[in-house]
């Protein structure tokens, strides 16, 4: 695995002009990337799975937790039906690998269903089921992508704070700007220590991304005290559309094109990066699921 998965990044970075020598393969906690926005209909999910499956093209085990509750988006984006949800690991005693579903490239899908508002009515002996079950699937994963609901909600947040480093999703809109500082706002409140990352999306060019960036982080050091890190940007483009209605992430049917450059960029950055083995990371991701359980029972 190792030979094919630095193959792999040769091959990447020579298509995206970007290279970096210390790669290395290895697995111990799962790295929990939470994908996020403050508004819906800003390509949240289209963003997650195409990382996804850049992540995965790099050798890595990649997990999209599909945590928009009561929709199915990330399914339909990646053009799969999957047959179980979390519900039934909840309710009906299924098995983790029982309700993981196969997406494209290999990356793996877990659907939300409305299972995660059950998870706090379960008891002491389910939930250490549960858990195990999510210990199981730690030992698979290099890296989980969790896509959020979009806003503010109790559970959106309680997803995005148990994440390693989270992606917010924002557009030129000023409705979006205006939910992402929302977002941003909150997560402060919640004393929030991970990495806070911007992606401007649906952008004319760079330099409308850069500025949004600009101002949006100035704002947000102001009046928040927090520094923001702007991860990338993609533009409007046909190419996002056709592949939402053919059900087909563009990072596989353009995978030459701008914007699939612009998302290996991106995944490029995570892997390996310091700051995903900084803050709790003494805390694997099954302890701070549990974390997760404990507040929604509150």
């Amino acid at each position: 695995m190792k030979d094919q998965a630095e193959k792999l990044r040769e091959l990447m970075a020579n298509k995206i002009g970007y290279k970096d020598n210390n790669y290395t393969v290895t697995r111990s906690k799962a790295k929990v990337l939470a994908v996020t926005s403050g508004k819906g209909g800003v390509g949240k999910t289209n963003f997650a799975i195409n990382l996804a499956i850049s992540i995965r093209r790099l050798g890595y085990e990649v997990l999209i937790l599909d945590a928009d509750i009561g929709l199915a988006n990330v399914e339909i984006l990646a053009g799969i039906n999957i047959k179980y949800s979390i519900t039934d690991l909840i309710t009906s005693n299924k098995t983790i690998h029982e309700v993981i579903g196969e997406g494209p490239e290999g990356i793996k899908i877990i659907s939300g269903g409305s299972g995660f508002y059950k998870i706090s009515a379960i008891n002491s002996n389910n939930m250490r089921r549960i858990l195990e079950e999510f210990k199981e699937l730690e030992t698979m994963m290099d890296y989980v992508i969790i896509d959020t609901g979009a806003g503010v909600s109790d559970m959106v947040l309680d997803f995005v704070t148990i994440a390693d480093e989270i992606i917010l999703i924002t557009t030129p809109d000023p409705t979006s700007i205006m939910d992402s500082y929302t977002m941003v706002k909150a997560l402060t409140l919640k004393e929030y220590k991970g990495k806070l990352n911007i992606v401007a999306n649906i952008v004319n060019n760079r330099t409308e991304a850069e500025n949004l960036f600009n101002k949006f982080n100035k704002v947000a050091k102001n009046f928040l005290k927090v520094d923001l890190h702007f991860l990338g940007y993609l533009e409007k483009s046909k190419i996002v559309n056709k592949a939402v209605v053919n059900q087909e992430p563009f990072l596989i049917s353009n995978p030459r094109s701008d914007m699939a450059k612009r998302i290996n960029i991106m995944a490029l950055r995570f892997i390996d990066s310091p700051n995903l083995k900084g803050r709790d990371r003494k805390l694997s991701f099954t302890q701070r699921l549990k974390k997760f359980i404990l507040r929604r029972g509150d």
